[in-house]
């Protein structure tokens, strides 16, 4: 018998609740990313958040929270401090401390999280926007852009995500290796030294980075992104992006399928970091600097199948790398049921979701979230 499930949409759960004197704000389990940076934004308030305006905001910062600002404030996961969640008997319930331990990191597994608590900070505006740079030697490139890149990843207050195709420029042939910048800094001039630092990392054929409010940002990323499409990410997370890193990268943006809205990201959870230290609060394991690097292989016409073998490929090229450059911790939102192996990803904090799964939900009403209960 297959299994039954239900599809619950949280959409009209989108409230921004501010509480200034406690610098929190309680967000609805349906709110999108761009309608939370929106209500903080009226108030000169600002949280980690992600690229894409669309994207909910609990299960992104439930899972993890990478995204632009964890330089200075840290992964989502790590804002979040309280939890309502709607039970297997249906009844709503404040997530006591194991159960909010287990909700940062492991998301919907043990119920419906109908609202998130979160940590919020003051900041008007931002540096940012995108270098393009050449790629007619994409290989040379890369490898060009990482050396120099490493040297500067002692920098604090600036994120840099490398290597990305936008869908802005898939018509530019010189211009789809693209640097975004982001820094939440009030020092206008060294914001403006570091843009020129990264701009010597390759030849750049367009420099976009100024301030603006984060909002801004937010929509100008919009741009980038494709409204409507099908396919898949495949996600790895690696230490250090090594020489041998660099040469799959390089490899597979070259030959990547001719379709705008395909792309490739890395975000970097840098040493800085509040997050890249043990958090006993959290089961989120990931706490070591590292690259999460992902493979979006997605496309609104017929080439899924082709889309889709070049992203599993790419994927597996990564993960055939150097096995001490492998952090075991995943992106768990982006794997497959099959993809998810429990005793790799959770490590030592399987058995406390093993517990906390039994006491929320010793039925297995939420079978098909990611389940540690059968594991």
């Amino acid at each position: 018998m297959k299994n039954q499930a239900v599809a619950l949409d949280l959409r009209l759960i989108n409230h921004v609740q501010i509480d200034t004197a406690s610098s929190t704000a309680k967000v609805g389990g349906g709110a999108p990313l761009g309608d939370v940076d929106r209500a903080l934004q009226q108030q000169g308030f600002i949280t980690p958040v992600a690229s894409i305006s669309r994207v909910a905001y609990a299960g992104w910062a439930m899972y993890s929270g990478y995204g632009p600002y964890s330089s200075r404030f840290g992964l989502g996961v790590d804002r979040i401090v309280g939890a309502k969640v709607i039970n297997a008997q249906g009844e709503p319930v404040e997530a006591d401390a194991d159960l909010l331990k287990a909700i940062r990191g492991a998301e919907g597994a043990f119920g419906v999280i109908v609202e998130l608590t979160i940590s919020i900070y003051k900041l008007d505006w931002i540096l940012s926007g995108v270098l393009f740079k050449s790629d007619d030697d994409l290989p040379t490139v890369v490898r060009q852009y990482n050396e120099g890149y490493r040297a500067l990843l002692s920098a604090e207050g600036m994120q840099a995500t490398p290597l990305e195709r936008p869908p802005v420029c898939s018509e530019c042939a010189h211009a789809n290796i693209w640097t975004s910048l982001q820094g939440a800094s009030e020092d206008l001039e060294t914001g403006n030294q570091w843009v020129e630092r990264m701009s010597t990392l390759g030849p750049v054929v367009a420099n976009a980075v100024q301030p603006r409010t984060p909002l801004a940002w937010l929509h100008e990323q919009d741009r980038l992104v494709a409204k409507s499409t099908q396919g898949q990410t495949f996600t790895i997370s690696v230490r250090a992006i090594t020489v041998e890193v660099a040469d799959v990268i390089a490899r597979y943006t070259s030959s990547m399928p001719a379709d705008p809205h395909i792309t490739f990201d890395m975000h970097k959870l840098r040493d800085c970091s509040l997050s890249a230290k043990a958090n006993a609060g959290s089961v989120f394991s990931a706490r070591e600097g590292h690259f999460m690097c992902e493979v979006t292989a997605i496309v609104d016409r017929d080439s899924l199948e082709a889309t889709l073998a070049w992203g599993r490929e790419f994927g597996e090229a990564l993960r055939k790398t150097s096995a001490e450059n492998i952090v075991p911790a995943s992106y768990v939102s982006c794997l497959t049921r099959d993809d998810f192996e429990p005793d790799r990803i959770c490590g030592n904090i399987l058995q406390l979701l093993k517990r906390v799964k039994e006491r929320a939900d010793p039925e297995n009403t939420f079978q098909n979230a990611i389940s540690y209960l059968e594991q």
